[in-house]
């Protein structure tokens, strides 16, 4: 049974305490009591130290006779695709109607909240709270642009009355409702393209605030798609 290197078995231990997602893919510990192995980022109660074991890999914990934590999936090759994945996950979660807190959100994709926040701005650029306020603007732009009323819209897109759009009104479509019905009508909108861990991002803004954020694969599509949304409005790179 080939043992993780580097580290000492009081060191491995410490980590796993730690939780640190960040070292994931260094090592796993097995739980001789359950029978179950996991990464060192797992969320699930920690084991007494005398019926934990560690492994090199996944490998070796299975060819041990330990099965994979359903939470953690240490099974999973790459540690960063792992990662990538729950917060694809986290992602879905944040688009439901029903807000999600921080802490809830953490419980479901089995990471601290801490973490969570942190690697979440890392992959996306924004924080999960900017995620599910810039989801809320897009279902409202996407009921705006097919007719409904300003009242309906703000109902589908999960706001809990008008009143609660309007206090964010300027962060929410970066325009008023009219000016967005009328494709950005008479408004500069300024743009910007960028890297993140999901491809390209394309982040526009007008004097009003954050009008559009975009996410896909080439920046030709990205700026068409902008053009689609506000035709009426000047579009064009921001002076950076």
């Amino acid at each position: 049974m080939k043992k993780a290197t580097c580290l000492t078995d009081d060191q491995r231990w410490q980590s796993v305490l730690a939780r640190d997602p960040n070292a994931d893919g260094e090592f796993v510990f097995a739980v001789r009591t359950t029978g179950i192995f996991c990464r060192r980022s797992c969320r699930a109660r920690h084991a007494l130290r005398e019926n934990v074991s560690f492994y090199a890999n996944a490998s070796e914990a299975l060819a041990a006779g330990f099965h994979p934590c359903k939470r953690c999936q240490p099974e999973k090759a790459n540690a960063q695709q792992h990662r990538l994945d729950k917060i694809t996950h986290a992602c879905r979660l944040l688009e439901q109607e029903t807000p999600v807190t921080l802490e809830a959100l953490a419980d479901q994709v089995a990471m601290s909240p801490f973490h969570l926040h942190r690697l979440f701005k890392a992959t996306t650029g924004m924080t999960p709270k900017a995620w599910q306020q810039a989801w809320r603007a897009r279902r409202l732009r996407e009921s705006l642009a097919k007719g409904e009323s300003v009242t309906t819209s703000i109902l589908n897109a999960g706001f809990p009355d008008s009143s609660s759009y309007y206090r964010k009104a300027d962060e929410t479509l970066g325009m008023t409702a009219k000016q967005f019905r009328h494709g950005g009508e008479n408004l500069a909108v300024r743009y910007a393209l960028a890297d993140c861990e999901l491809g390209r991002c394309l982040v526009a803004e007008s004097e009003r605030g954050i009008c559009a954020i975009l996410l896909g694969d080439d920046d030709a599509t990205l700026i068409s798609e902008l053009q689609q949304m506000f035709p009426a409005a000047d579009n064009a790179p921001a002076d950076l």
